[in-house]
Order: structure tokens, then C-alpha cells, then sequence
């Protein structure tokens, strides 16, 4: 009995550690939109590399900037009345990489993007109020590339871990013909 409360208490200990770090709940992000003293639409005309905060080369993320010139002011201060152009900082995580994290949306911007953005003041300047929680995007520019590009090694692994994922029962049916070939060639002999 004591086994069975153990084996409860550990699962129940896994889920809540997982779910402190899920994706934020939608009134939270509706919260940050409507706190935001900037939001925008705007097209991306530049994206820029500002500062590399990888902790590991197996793990890279990177501040960049991005320059969004300005369609359509919804909320903004006074400050900003005036400007053509905006400069947004956020935090970059190759999309090769995206599965490896868990909580908010990622932020998937190139240039020509068109999009809906809540802004805040922040460490750098201009960021995203949430992340690419607070991101809509309008219109996605067709030419993507990945500022930094995966590595081969890492490309290799993660489509053949994909590919295995996909065809676990082809795997299984193979694997289970062979025992039972070697099987009957063993009861043969």
C-alpha cells in the first residue's frame, strides 16, 4: 500500500512541475495586451543581432532587434507620437530548437513580416508585453531563414528521432520478424 502512495505522490509531484511551466492562461495574456502603452501594426523592414545569451553552444538563444515600420498606431504614449519607425527588442530561439522549451509562444519573425504587436518598455527598449504571446501576425513573409542555422549532427538526430517516433510500428513488426526468423532457423538446426 505504501508502494501505491509513493509511486501517486511522485506522479502527482511530476505533473505539478510540469504544468509551473506550461504556456500562460489566456486571460493573463489578455491582461498584458490591455496593459501594454504600446501596440502597433507594422511591418518588419529590418532584424538585427544585438547580444548573444546562449549558456551553451547546444542551446543558443540570442537578444536581437527589429525594426517595424509603422501602418497603424492603436495605443501609444506621447513620446512615441512622431516616429515612422519602431525598434522592438526580443529574445531569440531557433525554430529547431523550439520543442526543447516549454511556456510562451516563440518569436517567429523575419523581414516583410506584417504584424499586430503590445509593447512595453523594457531592459533594451521596446519588447514584446508577453513574448509571441503578445505577437499577431498579419502576414508572414514567404523567405524564412533561421538566424542561426541548425547544425548537421543536430539535424540528423532530431529527424531520425521524428522518423522512429513516426514508424514506431513498422520498428516493432521488423524487430519482432527477425526474433522469429532467428526462431525458426534456430528450431530448424
Amino acid at each position: 500500500m505504501k508502494g501505491i502512495l509513493r509511486c501517486f505522490f511522485i506522479i502527482g509531484l511530476f505533473f505539478a512541475a510540469t504544468t509551473t511551466m506550461a504556456a500562460p492562461p489566456p486571460n493573463e495574456v489578455k491582461e498584458r495586451k490591455n496593459e501594454a502603452p504600446l501596440h502597433l501594426i507594422g511591418t518588419v523592414i529590418a532584424d538585427e543581432f544585438f547580444k548573444d545569451t546562449s549558456k551553451s553552444e547546444q542551446y543558443p538563444q540570442q537578444v536581437r532587434y527589429m525594426t517595424l515600420q509603422v501602418d497603424q498606431l492603436i495605443k501609444i504614449p506621447d513620446t512615441e507620437k512622431e516616429k515612422k519607425s519602431i525598434e522592438v527588442y526580443y529574445w531569440y530561439i531557433p525554430s529547431w530548437q523550439a520543442n526543447e522549451y516549454v511556456g510562451g509562444e516563440r518569436m517567429d519573425i523575419a523581414v516583410g513580416d506584417a504584424i499586430e504587436i503590445w509593447l512595453n518598455e523594457g531592459k533594451y527598449g521596446w519588447e514584446p508585453a508577453l513574448g509571441g504571446n503578445t505577437v499577431n501576425h498579419i502576414k508572414y513573409a514567404e523567405n524564412r531563414e533561421d538566424p542561426i542555422p541548425e547544425p548537421f549532427l543536430h539535424s540528423i538526430e532530431r529527424k531520425s528521432s521524428s522518423l522512429l517516433k513516426e514508424n514506431t510500428e513498422a520498428l516493432v513488426l521488423i524487430v519482432l520478424s527477425f526474433i522469429l526468423l532467428l526462431i525458426v532457423v534456430k528450431a530448424r538446426n
